[in-house]
């Protein structure tokens, strides 16, 4: 007998393994079997190659956030984008909408007003919980930009999303850190905006009806 073992990449959950390990038997004269094996295991292989290391916890980069709910003074912010991404990529994991109600622990009071009850992912692709929950990718473009430098309280950074349908936005995040009570020295989210389909900020062409 010859043994067969691939790796199966799963969505990433926390506490929980990464990947499932598939063990297959295969008899030594079954040729057609052992090739689809082999097929399968260079397909994983292949997917493996070419995943974000931003979009998932697989990267070791991201295995210290797993286990993480709520805001706390420990937690930095360059972690706070990947920290959201990820849950709401995975939001019915452990619970229903575990993703979207860390995303409301970590908002500050602007951010909880204009997200309340903004439940727009299925009807918008390219709405900023459509890219998260069931968009194809996201990527990190920026370094995190903590105006101030390192004692600054205001910090930013923009990443850049592909939607379910294939169309790119980017979304230039805002992040404040709590300067009193509750949750002294938090940082969370002040402001999520979205470019245009260009993956633009600010207009390129004003028109004629404009001056300064």
């Amino acid at each position: 007998m010859r043994l067969v073992a691939t790796i199966t990449p799963s969505s990433p959950m926390p506490g929980r393994s990464s990947c499932l390990y598939e063990r297959r038997s295969y008899d030594d004269k079954s040729d057609e079997e052992l090739f689809a094996a082999l097929l399968l295991d260079k397909k994983s292989k292949a997917r493996d190659a070419t995943a974000s290391p931003s979009s998932s916890l697989d990267s070791s980069r991201y295995a210290h956030l797993a286990n993480i709910t709520s805001p706390s003074p420990s937690i930095k912010p360059e972690d706070i984008i990947p920290l959201v991404m990820i849950a709401l990529k995975n939001n019915d994991v452990p619970d229903k909408d575990a993703g979207m109600k860390l995303v409301w622990e970590f908002a500050t009071d602007t951010t909880q007003y204009v997200f309340r009850n903004n439940r727009t992912a299925e009807e918008f692709p390219t709405s900023f919980y459509g890219v998260a929950i069931n968009g194809q990718s996201w990527n990190i473009e920026t370094k995190l930009n903590r105006v101030g430098g390192e004692s600054g309280w205001i910090a930013t950074q923009v990443i850049k999303t592909v939607s379910s349908d294939g169309r790119l936005r980017r979304w230039q995040w805002e992040l404040r850190k709590n300067k009193r009570p509750p949750c002294l020295g938090c940082w969370k989210i002040e402001s999520i905006g979205s470019s245009d389909r260009n993956g633009d900020f600010e207009a390129r062409d004003r028109g004629n009806g404009w001056s300064d």
